[in-house]
């Protein structure tokens, strides 16, 4: 039976209200928190840092996985060790050794995984996917929350998740940027794994509502899709 899971991103959470907005979020049905870690050398903009995701993570009650938005994405891993995350993204256009950049993560007991901007073809992580657990496709530029999907990129889910079945591989497929209740559906149907949201839940005012929508909506579009091989994210 496939199972997709709903990752929320804090980025555009209301950080003076943050532990009650993910309280409401994983009562609302977020299956994971996702942290979008960015210090301005890969994206325009600052996020936050380790400290702030290690407060959130060990008192969110759900896993967590942590997207780094970083040029040199190693020195960052190493202090989310212990943190409450099990599964680290580095973006494949961001590491000049990005063989050595799993290994690493996989070597610091995270689960590895690379990230892919929208105009990044999915040939340039192939050789990279017999060694990561997951593949984080963006359908926005990185660093900035609330911005409309650009779904000409959703084709790469599609070719991601042939390539799976394809070669055997068991890597995870995220989906992240711009996923809205009007449009999860799509998502879902292209191949995901987990479906990442961040404004369409925090951003709203009601957390746990948003998070119910969005979770009632993906187990509408997997009652509509074939059963695929069991995944267990």
């Amino acid at each position: 039976m496939r199972r997709v899971l709903l990752s929320g991103s804090i980025l555009d959470a209301d950080f003076s209200d943050l532990g009650r907005q993910v309280r409401e979020a994983v009562e609302g049905g977020v299956d994971l928190l996702h942290f979008d870690i960015a210090d301005t050398s890969f994206t325009p903009t600052i996020s936050f840092g380790p400290r702030v995701v290690a407060s959130v993570a060990k008192s969110a009650g759900v896993p967590g996985e942590a997207h780094l938005m970083v040029g040199e994405p190693e020195p960052i891993a190493r202090q989310l060790v212990g943190s409450g995350v099990s599964r680290v993204y580095f973006h494949v256009e961001a590491s000049r050794t990005p063989f050595r950049t799993l290994q690493a993560l996989s070597d610091m007991g995270f689960e590895p995984g690379v990230a892919l901007n929208p105009a990044t073809r999915v040939e340039s992580v192939e050789p990279l996917l017999p060694h990561a657990r997951a593949v984080l496709v963006l359908l926005v530029e990185p660093g900035l929350g609330g911005q409309r999907m650009i779904r000409g990129a959703l084709s790469k889910v599609a070719a991601l998740r042939s390539l799976r079945e394809r070669e055997g591989y068991s890597y995870l497929i995220a989906v992240d940027g711009g996923v809205k209740p009007e449009n999860v559906a799509e998502v879902v149907a292209a191949g995901a794994d987990i479906v990442v949201a961040g404004s369409a839940i925090f951003a709203t005012g009601d957390p746990r509502g948003a998070a119910g929508e969005l979770k009632r909506r993906i187990l509408a579009a997997l009652s509509n899709q074939p059963g695929g091989a069991p995944l267990d994210p």
